[in-house]
């Protein structure tokens, strides 16, 4: 009974502790993923590629420009931890889609 409790204290404890910290990291991920989309989209205008390759690029960006927004909408406007875990599942897939993006520049010579 007492271990039961004890184990149970240590839980709510590491919930509580482990909800603002959610939060916070939302910034973090919002800011690489932000930096990452930059960095590519700079190199897409540097790049010798063509015109229809650059195109598939920036449909990858956009569609990371597109999650980071729905991040930073989640993370400034949560109903709740969903909100913030939203947040950092699509402030990392947009990053996702920057590296995918930067994948696809190099493969097509960009």
């Amino acid at each position: 009974m007492f271990r039961r409790s004890i184990a149970s204290g240590l839980f709510a404890v590491s919930v509580l502790v482990a909800a603002p910290a959610l939060a916070f990291e939302c910034p973090r991920h919002l800011a690489q993923a932000e930096a990452r989309i930059a960095e590519v989209a700079k190199a897409v205008e540097a790049s010798g590629a063509a015109a229809a390759d650059k195109a598939l690029v920036h449909a990858l960006l956009d569609d990371a420009r597109m999650l980071l927004a729905g991040a930073r909408h989640n993370h400034e406007k949560p109903q709740g931890k969903y909100d913030h875990a939203r947040a950092l599942a699509k402030a990392d897939s947009a990053l996702a889609h920057a590296e995918a993006a930067a994948m696809l520049l190099a493969r097509l010579g960009g």
